[in-house]
């Protein structure tokens, strides 16, 4: 049994509104048999036409053995906007995945709950799953594949205005994972989401991950993310991006 725990010590964020959670950047990128873990805090600072200060905490539990992947994860932020404070967001979800013998696919299953008080959105409900391909695999490159039908549930609300979604949707994901030198490690993820009835509704998302070994238990990570909203409520912007960079120490 193996537990990894993980402290963000200094984390900067220029912007950090993304819509949707990215499972593969929540994965341990080399899975042992037994438990592995990540509890983490960070104080961000952000401004656009707004000035938030917000406290963060994360974390992940995972469970693997020979053919089977349990993790559970969950964040919880406290805002400061402008002068208006205790505006949240969270996130919690669940990932089953089981590894087909001999074989380059795996099936995987999902449960995922937000809320963000920034963006107006009072919850959404994620249940889903389907297939995961691995396309490559080696020490230094890895790629795969996965395609998700995912049923959605959420609701945007403010003093005057009620927006409630309940559809089910296609979620794709490309990711690579590059081991550019001994101590460099390159990771990227682009995800589609249209839904079923209504292709012109849909989301699409992309993250880089620049990870950079300082020492055995000591890294520096540069991490972006651009994410698109084809139709939002009144007030919500269809943008956003996110920019940060931490130092992780791990153990």
């Amino acid at each position: 049994m193996r537990f990894l725990i993980s402290v963000i010590i200094f984390f900067i964020t220029i912007n950090s509104f993304s819509q949707i959670i990215s499972l593969d950047e929540r994965r341990s990128k080399n899975p042992v048999r037994g438990f592995q873990g990540e509890l983490s805090y960070s104080l961000n600072f952000t401004h656009n036409n707004k000035n938030i200060v917000q406290n963060g905490s994360r974390m992940k539990l995972q469970y693997n053995d020979s053919l089977n992947t349990y993790m559970v994860f969950g964040d919880i932020v406290l805002d400061q906007v402008d002068k208006e404070k205790n505006i949240n967001k969270g996130h919690f979800g669940v990932i089953y995945n089981f590894m087909v013998p001999e074989k380059f696919i795996s099936a995987e299953a999902i449960y995922q709950y937000d809320y963000n008080g920034v963006q107006r959105l009072k919850y959404r409900n994620i249940l889903g799953g389907g297939p995961r391909f691995k396309i490559a695999s080696s020490q230094k490159f890895s790629l795969s594949l996965v395609a998700y039908t995912i049923y959605l549930n959420e609701l945007y609300e403010s003093s005057n205005i009620q927006n409630r979604k309940s559809l089910v949707k296609f979620s794709s994901l490309l990711s690579f994972s590059w081991q550019m030198t001994e101590n460099t490690r390159l990771q990227h993820s682009t995800y589609y989401e249209p839904d079923y009835s209504d292709p012109e509704d849909y989301r699409i998302w992309s993250e880089s991950r620049l990870k950079i070994d300082i020492r055995k238990n000591f890294s520096f990570n540069l991490f972006f993310k651009i994410d698109y909203d084809s139709i939002t409520p009144s007030g919500v912007d269809n943008l956003y991006y996110t920019v940060n960079n931490s130092f992780n120490y791990s153990f």
